[in-house]
């Protein structure tokens, strides 16, 4: 399997998120597993995006291995799980290591050989052990979504974790992270969860927002976020004004890997949205944007230009007034859509009443 394998979720926190980082501290003496349940539609494991789990459907049944180290080549910390980790220590003092090696005599090992050697210093350097987890995966049960099948799995990091142990947050958060880039959800739960707990977390990648007062929209946006910097604070604030101009239906909040996600709902294949941490353009989505959204922005503009079911307006001189323009342009188009089509609904019906009276008149002659 190449090492380019890639899938549509964030794969790497580089600290515990501050949601399970409180979670975790509520646990306190009592033994922690990282976990998650995830529901999965058949396409997905037809596809191949669990491929790399060896997760695959035969004669339409889910098969799978009950347990699995992941595989070390895909991503960073897959990779330390297997390998280990060798951690250059910059913050003690540079130490001299010696280099040798054979030489010929007068460049012919006819003549015999000499040692050359050479020193320089270097970093000192930690290795970390690697821990060689596997994930354990359960299927706990099946269901429709969408007119298709769906299946919904447990995925286990196979170590219990003492909460107040030294190291434990480092621990959870390297488990955390085993999980993510596999699954591409990770959580906490106690050591002897039930089913029931698993379940209860099943969590849908976008809550829907109704278009209420102002201060109430920012404030379920900036809650996820645990301490917001004044910047996140005035970005979400601003972002609520100008998607208000676009009169949207509702708004959208991201939640589970799509935490820094806001925008607003203008028809149901319609949303305007962007990453409020880390992007650099808004988005104008028109079909299928909950599948669209979980996409990498390189995978986004990899579509070809002519094709793409979205509008991509980078945060530019101006940006306000062309997204707006593009909105109310393609607001525009539907309603003339709609106009022609119900147009022609007339049409047809009225065309059917003649022919039917026609018809009438017709029989009442004869």
């Amino acid at each position: 399997m190449p090492n380019t394998f890639t899938v549509p979720w964030k794969k790497n926190f580089r600290k515990l998120p501050s949601h399970l980082h409180s979670k975790l501290s509520g646990f306190r003496d009592r033994p922690v597993r990282v976990a998650c349940a995830k529901k999965i539609p058949e396409s997905d494991i037809v596809n191949g995006k669990y491929v790399h789990l060896q997760m695959r459907m035969e004669e339409g049944t889910p098969v799978f291995p009950r347990s699995i180290v992941p595989n070390p080549r895909l991503w960073k910390c897959s990779e330390r799980n297997v390998h280990g980790q060798e951690v250059v220590r910059r913050d003690l003092p540079m130490e001299t290591q010696t280099y040798e090696f054979e030489s010929p005599n007068w460049g012919d090992w006819g003549y015999g050989s000499h040692t050359v050697s050479w020193s320089r210093e270097v970093y000192q350097r930690d290795f970390i052990p690697p821990k060689e987890l596997d994930i354990h995966i359960e299927l706990l049960r099946n269901e429709e979504v969408g007119g298709q099948r769906a299946w919904v799995f447990l995925f286990t990091v196979n170590e219990v974790i003492d909460p107040s142990g030294e190291g434990a947050e480092g621990d959870v958060l390297f488990n955390i992270n085993l999980l993510q880039e596999n699954v591409g959800v990770a959580d906490i739960f106690p050591a002897d969860a039930k089913e029931e707990e698993y379940l209860s977390t099943i969590q849908v990648d976008w809550e829907i927002l109704p278009p209420r007062e102002r201060e109430d929209v920012v404030a379920k946006v900036l809650r996820k976020y645990g301490n917001p910097t004044e910047e996140v604070v005035k970005k979400v604030d601003a972002r609520y004004r100008l998607l208000m101009k676009l009169k949207p239906k509702a708004f959208i909040n991201g939640t589970n890997g799509f935490r820094h996600y806001f925008g607003a709902l203008l028809a149901d294949d319609l949303v305007v949205f962007e990453n409020l941490e880390h992007g650099n353009a808004i988005y104008v989505m028109y079909q299928e944007w909950k599948s669209l959204s979980k996409l990498s922005r390189i995978a986004l503009l990899r579509m070809n230009k002519t094709d793409r079911p979205f509008d991509r307006v980078v945060h530019c001189k101006g940006w306000e007034d062309k997204l707006i323009g593009i909105v109310t342009e393609e607001m525009h188009s539907r309603r003339v859509k709609a106009v022609a089509a119900s147009t022609t609904q007339k049409n047809v019906e009225r065309q059917s009443e003649k022919s039917t009276m026609k018809a009438n008149h017709s029989s009442a002659i004869s």
